[in-house]
């Protein structure tokens, strides 16, 4: 009886670290928004011998847009023209959007050698290079 209650307690407690984790997920964006940077809408591309990362950037000039490589990550941050005011939103009464930031985990077989990046109209495309991956043959 005692080993069944104990297995119990043990997943209702996994069960509710795992509701916590959850919730938190939920609460992420206005935690970033209370920041002054939201994450941009992105995709990503596998273009065979190239990685391809397309990110919206609305109301955001060339020269404020900001490309950094970390380790394995990829960090994109912009600043906006002028600032989103979110006050008619309850949630964000007192918030003020002022720039994006996105940050991508790399694929180790990214090359940053190489890469290219162009912004127009709202749309900033970086193009990374993959490594050749090379065979030799075992006599």
């Amino acid at each position: 009886m005692e080993e069944w209650f104990e297995r119990e307690i043990r997943r209702v407690r996994g069960e509710i670290r795992r509701l916590i984790r959850e919730v938190e997920s939920l609460f992420e964006p206005l935690l970033s928004a209370e920041s002054g940077e939201v994450e941009p809408l992105y995709e990503v591309i596998d273009a065979g011998d190239k990685l391809v990362v397309r990110v919206d950037l609305p109301k955001v000039e060339r020269e404020s847009i900001e490309i950094l490589h970390s380790g394995d990550r990829l960090v994109v941050r912009a600043r906006m023209r002028e600032p989103l005011r979110l006050c008619d939103v309850p949630l964000y009464s007192r918030c003020e959007i002022s720039g994006y930031r996105l940050e991508l985990e790399l694929p180790p077989n990214v090359s940053l050698e190489g890469a290219r990046a162009s912004f127009r109209s709202g749309l900033l495309e970086i193009t990374l290079p993959k490594r050749r991956v090379y065979r030799v043959k075992v006599e």
